[in-house]
């Protein structure tokens, strides 16, 4: 379940970006400096979210926790994006609110699996420790 997460995280921000960047490449200039903005940081967000689905696949030791840093901002730009964006959206304005509690649905849900995977897994002080000898 930790590879689907990392390859979700790894490809699934940078094409939602890409889309965003093909709809609004054109008119940049009509929509100003929050436009430009809010697409920067949304690259910014994908870019977390490409590293955090790395340190999973690479299984990293502070991957989960960094995984569950992208996961956090990726649902704050999803949610971002459905009531406060420069950017054009095809949501139907009904819709909105659905989307955003099935994208915190989501990320709730993942965010508590990464939590419980990282307690499962060893860290790396506990694996220099000499195991003691049971008498």
């Amino acid at each position: 379940m930790i590879q689907l997460l990392a390859a979700f995280l790894f490809a699934w921000e940078p094409v939602r970006v890409a889309r965003e960047l093909m709809m609004t490449l054109g008119s940049f200039g009509m929509r100003g400096a929050p436009a430009v903005v809010e697409i920067l940081a949304h690259g910014a967000v994908a870019a977390l979210a490409m590293a955090g689905g790395q340190a999973l696949k690479n299984r990293n030791p502070a991957g989960p926790q960094f995984a569950a840093l992208a996961v956090t901002f990726s649902v704050a730009a999803d949610v971002q994006s459905l009531y406060w964006s420069s950017l054009p959206s095809q949501t139907m304005p009904g819709d909105k609110a659905p989307l955003a509690i099935v994208v915190i649905a989501n990320g709730a849900f993942w965010i508590g699996y990464l939590w419980r995977a990282a307690g499962r897994q060893p860290t790396s002080s506990s694996r220099a420790l000499p195991s003691k000898p049971r008498p």
